[in-house]
């Protein structure tokens, strides 16, 4: 093997500071720095940074060598041994730094898989928070939901119960005017017009047609009022007032409202049958199946 002659490098002079007698100038002490624990990253770095230089250091020491050797066995058997060992001496170098570079990689990738570890991890807690935040949200909007059912359900049935008061007092009072009414009539002259007649009904008529078989019977028949009446002695007492053999106001009433009166008498006297033979019905079917 031929080997390119090499010129070795000239050592440099070192330079020794001057005393502060022969530069007649006070020597500047460099101050005390404090003391900063390296990193554990930055010592790697620095370990394998020391590393290569050591590796250079060889590099131009092997180069030193051969140039030694070069100049003490220019031919024959010993210029061939000193081949082999520069060829071994660079191997061994290149698998020195193989090794270097391979112990730096393996600890590049430990500290990437332990990174990318972190950061599922991380990842990993997050998404469980985000869970547990979602199904914290989802459950206080179900309690708002169910506080909003049950209030709106209790303002209902307080609704509800208001309105069922509202009317219960509603009849019982149309009722004690119902029967007020009649008592007044009594000893009344006249004339009487369509509305001062007592009608049986929550809501007084204004006309006949007003009057309907469900409000005569919702009125009637209602266990608000008269209690110890059964509904077949109520329907045979308000039968003895709206007969028209036996219903005396029409004589009491002026002649512009007579023809509506009579109408709507005859009215409740017809619905009257019809409720005393429903409320009949059923007796008689009792008393066949005996």
């Amino acid at each position: 093997m031929q080997f390119p002659a090499s010129r070795p490098s000239k050592p440099q002079a070192h330079r020794v500071p001057r005393s502060q007698a022969e530069t007649g100038r006070p020597c500047a002490h460099p101050q005390p720095q404090p003391y900063h624990a390296p990193h554990k990253a930055d010592t790697f770095a620095w370990i394998i940074e020391q590393e290569f230089v050591k590796i250079d250091e060889s590099n131009r020491n092997t180069e030193q060598w051969i140039y030694e050797q070069r100049i003490r066995f220019p031919k024959g058997p010993e210029r061939h041994d000193i081949e082999e060992r520069v060829r071994r001496r660079m191997w061994e170098d290149m698998m020195k730094r193989y090794e270097i570079e391979a112990e730096r990689w393996s600890r590049h990738e430990e500290q990437r898989k332990a990174a990318e570890e972190r950061h599922r991890q991380r990842a990993k807690i997050a998404q469980e928070e985000m869970r547990r935040k979602e199904a914290e949200l989802r459950y206080r909007e179900m309690l708002e939901r169910r506080r909003a059912e049950e209030e709106r359900q209790r303002i209902q049935t307080g609704l509800r119960e208001q309105r069922r008061l509202k009317t219960e007092r509603t009849i019982i009072d149309a009722w004690k005017r119902y029967e007020q009414n009649w008592s007044t009539l009594a000893t009344c002259s006249g004339p009487l017009a369509f509305s001062d007649i007592p009608w049986p009904t929550v809501v007084p008529p204004t006309k006949p047609d007003d009057i309907t078989i469900a409000d005569l019977s919702a009125f009637l028949l209602s266990p608000l009022h008269s209690p110890t009446q059964m509904a077949k002695d109520r329907i045979r007492s308000a039968q003895l007032r709206w007969h028209p053999d036996r219903f005396h106001l029409l004589g009491k009433v002026k002649d512009s409202d007579k023809e509506a009166v009579a109408e709507a008498a005859g009215k409740i006297a017809r619905y009257l049958n019809d409720l005393n033979r429903r409320q009949v019905s059923p007796f008689l079917e009792q008393m066949v199946k005996y």
